[in-house]
């Protein structure tokens, strides 16, 4: 190793992510990503990266780039080309749309970690990230989701024989329990009142979600001709273009058909049919997801604690308790089975119940009078 080596590195940011920049010993510069969008953490990771490169420490893509220093080189994966690897190598019998989450979720959860090689990760770290999590209110659910798609991916790397290590999700990696598994929100009538009362390009979607309790793809894929007569057959659409390729179907590939409320019905009436889906874009193309126009439109109505799936459970309880549904009958218009029904989209509403007594307060006033004057009489 040349002691005048100065690997001079630097970082810059290209698009929404920063790159880092330095010199080999044999001159060659190199510009690689550091998979992340702050500027603290790139930092951080260039201050590592110079510290290897002092000690001559070289990953694989510096070695690729000089082959002269190929054995006397120590090799240190990186976490970045590992789960590049992993992703590749499990993408098979994978849906497009099942890989595109699993790998969204992993580099996240890997970015959260900051570090920057494999071998760094312990069972510390880990605990360390799932308590950050927490603090971010992400449900058991989710957590014990992440848990294990971090179990599986040092699982891949640990059994190809990447890294010599133990695996840092041990059985004493703690997940805290919770009162429920998944999320359990119900909108109250006001929330949905400032919703609506907004201003907004989304607006006509979020009405057709709160007042058929769809999912946000099922709506984002709603064409004209998939309803008749005020009914919506919501249906496998095999020949669909999505950003994931072609194709598109329900949740479990489960067609069902739906009546549609006056509610709905009136937002469709008055959407301008431009092109063939039902809630495009302002050209006319099909629209993938809200992006920031959601957390706009809860920003300006002044809500925080709300997410679109929420919208389901609001739609369940007014089917159940106001239209007299069966929980059968509720399943079957969500697209979901009765025993879900009744676990996961019946959360505990202290609106609901406050009402629920400030109705019989009277008749338990009553009740009560009636009692004590009989008792009197009796003596």
């Amino acid at each position: 190793m040349d002691f005048n080596y100065d690997p001079r590195c630097g970082v810059y940011l290209n698009g929404h992510y920063y790159y880092i920049s330095y010199y080999l010993p044999n001159k060659s510069r190199i510009c690689r990503s550091l998979g992340t969008t702050k500027k603290v953490i790139a930092k951080k990771k260039m201050h590592l990266k110079e510290q290897e490169l002092y000690q001559g420490v070289f990953d694989d893509h510096d070695i690729s780039r000089m082959p002269e220093y190929q054995f006397a080189s120590k090799v240190r994966l990186d976490l970045e080309t590992a789960a590049e690897k992993y992703i590749k190598a499990s993408s098979i019998n994978k849906k497009p749309r099942s890989q595109i989450n699993d790998e969204y979720a992993l580099k996240s959860l890997l970015e959260k970690l900051e570090k920057v090689y494999v071998d760094e990760i312990n069972p510390y770290e880990i605990q360390t990230l799932l308590g950050k999590l927490q603090k971010e209110r992400k449900s058991e659910a989710t957590l014990r989701t992440y848990r294990g798609i971090l179990r599986k991916f040092f699982n891949w790397i640990i059994e190809n024989r990447m890294v010599q290590m133990p695996n840092p999700i041990t059985k004493n990696t703690l997940v805290r329990k919770s009162s429920g598994l998944v999320r359990d929100h119900l909108p109250s009538n006001l929330e949905i009142q400032r919703l609506l009362s907004q201003d907004s390009e989304i607006l006509p979607l979020i009405k057709f979600l709160i007042f058929t309790g769809a999912r946000l793809g099922e709506v984002l894929h709603l064409e004209w001709d998939d309803i008749e007569d005020g009914v919506w057959m919501i249906k496998s659409k095999p020949n669909c273009m999505t950003k994931e390729g072609i194709g598109w179907a329900p949740k479990w590939e489960k067609s069902r058909m739906i009546p549609l409320l006056r509610e709905a019905q009136d937002v469709l009436d008055s959407q301008k049919r431009i092109s063939n889906w039902v809630f495009p874009k302002k050209d006319g193309s099909r629209r993938d997801s809200l992006s920031s126009a959601w957390v706009t439109m809860k920003k300006r109505a002044g809500i925080e604690n709300l997410q679109l799936k929420d919208f389901r459970n609001w739609f369940n309880h007014h089917l159940k308790h106001e239209l007299q549904f069966t929980t059968k009958e509720a399943a079957s218009y969500l697209g979901h089975c009765p025993k879900v029904n009744e676990t996961h989209y019946e959360p505990i509403s202290k609106e609901r119940m406050t009402l629920k007594l400030n109705s019989q307060s009277l008749a338990a006033t009553n009740l009560l009078q009636n009692l004590r004057n009989n008792s009197r009489q009796d003596s």
